[in-house]
């Protein structure tokens, strides 16, 4: 393992050694502008498979690539109106725009759904590294997983076992690194952008109508499930019948499950609450004075249309006066108020906000 600090008159020189790196089928830890990320050679199979064994458990999760530009995406993936009004407006940038593979990746960059997550750095080092190399780089924080993610080689070195160090064969340091927002991810498979306008425009409107019941600052996961466990005591205690619909809105990775799980605690559900955006709706059963109860929790984000929304299956829990967590509310909000109304439910809207990559901002609204 090479350690390469950035001076000002080394760059042609690093770029040199991580285009070596990869042709070898190597590991580089590289600077980006939101944390030090890992790259492979995002097309070399036995690379993404050795990225994996380092990264260690993370499911079916596939690792984001990093391009230099748009037509160099468009060589891996589909660019649809949705992606293409992204590319134009947000990147290069802190956002991940997923679209249909072209299959020219190597497996775990590709999705199980034959989706790839395309990302263009706002830093010159990875963009000059993969404009040397001509491939796209796999663009995933450095991190083994559960472990924090790194803003220096210091905190990074410090953290990372020995054993998963043997992995990387060359660090390129560049110092501490501003403590940025993470990667937004757009999936623009599953989404038109005229209903993710319409929708938030519909949810703010329904917030200024709305009186402010309470804002929280939460630091960490812990915290922001206990605000899920008193929010939700707070509205169960002053709820009396029809269903209670928890409608949350605000940006990946903000803490909408992480709330949910809070929620999940109070009414004492046993099972891991996780987040259902594959499934839509996951269910998890608890004990309300010895009567069996539901709590759903939904996720519209893979939901493309309002009448695949009306069809998710939402009244069913809504019929039995069951408490629901929706994310991604606000994609579908005037569906979901004229569903709620119909079934004389109430919502509590949750709206989440990014402060800093440890910190956000949690408001919620009356029912009426």
């Amino acid at each position: 393992m090479e350690i390469v600090k950035v001076e000002a008159d080394n760059l042609k020189g690093i770029i040199s050694k991580a285009v070596e790196v990869l042709k070898n089928g190597g590991t580089l830890i590289y600077p980006t502008e939101t944390c030090y990320g890992i790259g492979v050679d995002a097309t070399n199979q036995k690379a993404v498979d050795k990225l994996y064994e380092y990264k260690g458990f993370r499911g079916q999760k596939p690792f984001s690539m990093a391009v230099f530009d748009r037509k160099m995406a468009q060589e891996y993936v589909e660019i649809n109106e949705m992606a293409d009004n992204l590319y134009r407006n947000y990147l290069p940038g802190p956002v991940t725009v997923v679209s249909a593979s072209k299959g020219r990746v190597a497996k775990g960059v590709e999705s199980q759904w034959g989706s790839v997550g395309i990302r263009i750095p706002d830093h010159k080092i990875p963009i000059e590294i993969v404009k040397a190399y001509g491939k796209p780089i796999t663009a995933t924080s450095a991190n083994v997983s559960y472990k924090p993610v790194p803003y220096s080689i210091e905190q990074y070195l410090r953290l990372t076992p020995k054993k998963s160090l043997e992995y990387i064969d060359l660090i390129i340091d560049a110092g501490e690194l501003p403590k940025n927002v993470p990667s937004t991810v757009l999936d623009t498979t599953m989404n038109s952008l005229q209903v993710l306008r319409e929708g938030k425009l519909e949810f703010e409107n329904a917030i200024k109508k709305s009186k402010l019941f309470k804002t929280e600052v939460t630091k960490n996961t812990d915290e922001t499930i206990r605000f899920g466990e008193e929010v939700g005591k707070i509205f169960f205690d002053k709820h009396t019948n029809g269903p209670l619909i928890f409608a949350l809105s605000g940006e990946l990775g903000a803490g909408k499950t992480q709330f949910t799980k809070g929620v999940g605690n109070l009414l004492g559900v046993e099972d891991v609450v996780n987040s259902p955006t594959y499934t839509i709706i996951n269910e998890y059963q608890y004990q309300e004075s010895g009567t069996p109860r539901t709590l759903a929790h939904m996720d519209t984000w893979r939901i493309s249309n309002a009448n695949e929304f009306e069809r998710a299956g939402l009244q069913e829990y809504l019929e039995k006066s069951d408490i629901v967590v929706i994310e991604w509310a606000d994609k579908y909000y005037n569906e979901l108020e004229k569903l709620v109304k119909e079934y004389d439910g109430e919502i509590v809207k949750v709206n989440f906000k990014y402060l800093d990559q440890e910190t956000r901002e949690i408001s919620v609204y009356e029912t009426k």
